[in-house]
């Protein structure tokens, strides 16, 4: 029996939303809608452990599996099927995990060809869809990420030993370390941060400790490790997590637009191109954009070809700094190395 969480479902709901509406629907960073009219759907196309694809010949889809025909779908059916799979996902409890359909269970294990509809790769994409540009009067490949509103609030960027950043403190006298890394209380973060500076130590960012996250954030600039260092230590100093506010406070850059351009790049770098803990050679895997599924049932696009600027928007509004595992991560436990006094703080990044 298949069983998949909110979000998962939710993917599986959005390719049966677009096999039986083609017609992609372009919004911008508010969801406002744009256009249907640039792009409609031909193929999609799932790079798991066998290729999958699914092709749209008027109102037939032609489902294959390594280049072989397993079924025709009629798109009316498939179009009920998405309504119940619809109101399945939103009226199953919230925060209980994976969860059964069973009355759905034979289809979808049919229209999957028992494996599961995602791209296996380290790269970003989650589906790949073949589209004709009308704009441009050509078809073409292009590859998306799917996030859904009907699951929880996706991470952006997960928190791992990859995404530590260290930080010195000067002026410290070292015989005030233990009864610092004593405090235990709830906003134990904030308070060791307070005590450092009541004793009259001074904090500055040093470096990210993974040299593959470094130097993937050295592609998009050569100055946001030290941006994002700021911005990480300014958010626990101020008890705030909204990303946008705190990485221009922070960095005291000169206008909002500066700021906004370098924490855009930063969002869609790790959106759409690396992950921490591999070297990144500054290309995007994903082409298209975001496929988003609405909390309404409607599947819109965030289009990265024709509509960069809407897409960056978009990530600055929606993002914000997450709190992961002090414990795990032993955030803001001072060491000292040869006299010199460090520690460290994580960086995960979430959809608000």
């Amino acid at each position: 029996m298949l069983a998949f969480n909110r979000g998962e479902w939710s993917e599986i709901y959005g390719v049966l939303f677009l096999l039986v509406k083609p017609k992609m629907q372009i919004v911008d960073s508010d969801l406002n809608f744009i256009t249907d009219e640039l792009y409609r759907i031909e193929n999609i196309i799932f790079n798991s452990s066998i290729k999958l694809e699914y092709k749209i010949i008027n109102n037939t889809i032609c489902f294959f599996a390594n280049g072989k025909k397993v079924k025709d779908y009629n798109s009316y059916e498939l179009n009920i099927i998405r309504k119940e799979l619809l109101e399945k996902i939103v009226h199953s409890p919230k925060g209980t995990g994976s969860f059964e359909i069973p009355n759905l269970n034979d289809f979808l294990n049919e229209f999957t060809h028992d494996t599961v509809l995602k791209s296996v790769s380290q790269n970003k994409e989650d589906i790949n869809i073949v589209v004709f540009d009308n704009k441009r009067a050509l078809t073409k490949e292009l590859s998306y990420s799917v996030k859904s509103s009907l699951g929880s609030p996706a991470t952006i960027l997960n928190s791992s030993q990859n995404t530590n950043f260290e930080y010195i403190v000067e002026n410290l006298d070292l015989r005030y370390i233990n009864e610092i890394n004593r405090i235990q209380s709830k906003t134990k973060l904030l308070e060791r941060i307070h005590a450092i500076l009541t004793y009259g130590g001074i904090i500055r960012f040093n470096k990210v400790l993974s040299d593959s996250f470094e130097y993937n954030l050295k592609m998009i600039d050569s100055n946001l490790p030290k941006y994002l260092g700021n911005a990480l230590l300014y958010s626990y100093m101020e008890s705030n997590k909204n990303l946008q506010e705190i990485f221009f406070k922070a960095n005291k850059f000169d206008d909002e637009i500066l700021s906004d351009k370098k924490l855009g790049d930063f969002l869609l770098g790790i959106s759409f191109g690396f992950i921490p803990g591999t070297k990144w050679n500054g290309n995007f895997s994903v082409n298209g954009g975001f496929l988003l599924v609405l909390n309404n049932g409607e599947v819109v696009v965030l289009d990265l070809v024709y509509y960069k600027d809407e897409v960056r928007k978009y990530l600055i509004k929606n993002s914000k700094l997450d709190s992961p595992s002090s414990t795990r991560y032993h955030m803001l436990e001072l060491k000292e190395r040869n006299g010199q006094v460090y520690f460290t703080l994580n960086l995960q990044v979430r959809y608000k």
